[in-house]
């Protein structure tokens, strides 16, 4: 990788997004922030009741974030922005500062069914962690799904094994400056495939 990469990670809280930063950090050495860890600094004014992030919590969240990404990304050959990145201003505003940096950029929603998300987010709950309900998730749902800007799209929908290859192929392709089109082909085919069959395929592509 020449040139720094920003990873513009979008999604319903639940959907994997933490799950894939951790594995670019510790597989690919990445650097991540995450909107959540900056909203956390407002305490309990962050959410609202619904369990959503307030306005003024999304504000902070998204500024402190950009601030730390680009300092990162001076120093860094890969990092990560996380949230849920509901609207286009935000996007638009992370892809600004990325392309200011003299980095690439690549906007990258994770998906997965919003029941399972749902459940994901109830179980911690237990733990005293606070989130948004389903209404809330709906709501950023619906957002996302009229975005026009995202690059690609990685399915957590089956085992953390399966979304870990993916996030494998896609910084392997991302290296390799493969066109957003191969990407998409090819992350498509390993969240279908069987395990085994899937690394093969790319070793094979990767080493051509």
């Amino acid at each position: 990788m020449t040139k720094s990469r920003l990873i513009i990670v979008c999604g319903i809280p639940g959907a994997g997004k933490s799950t894939l930063a951790r594995r670019v950090v510790e597989r690919w050495g990445g650097v991540s922030f995450a909107s959540e860890t900056f909203a956390a600094q407002l305490g309990d004014a962050a959410r609202t009741a619904s369990g959503d992030l307030s306005k003024q919590a999304i504000v902070h969240a998204y500024a402190a974030m950009g601030t730390a990404a680009a300092a990162a990304l001076a120093v860094n050959k890969l990092v990560v922005a996380v949230g849920s990145f509901r609207s286009e201003e935000q996007r638009r505003r992370f892809w600004d500062l990325g392309i200011a940096a003299g980095a690439k950029v690549t906007i990258l929603r994770v998906m997965c069914p919003l029941v399972t998300a749902a459940e994901r987010i109830r179980s911690r709950f237990a733990t005293g962690e606070r989130g948004p309900g389903e209404l809330a998730l709906l709501h950023i749902e619906a957002e996302l799904n009229q975005a026009s800007d995202i690059d690609i799209v990685l399915r957590n929908d089956s085992s953390m094994e399966r979304l870990h290859r993916q996030v494998d192929a896609l910084i392997e392709l991302l290296q390799s400056d493969s066109s957003t089109a191969a990407i998409k082909q090819r992350i498509e085919w390993l969240a279908k495939e069987e395990p085994t069959v899937a690394r093969d395929f790319v070793e094979r592509t990767t080493c051509n």
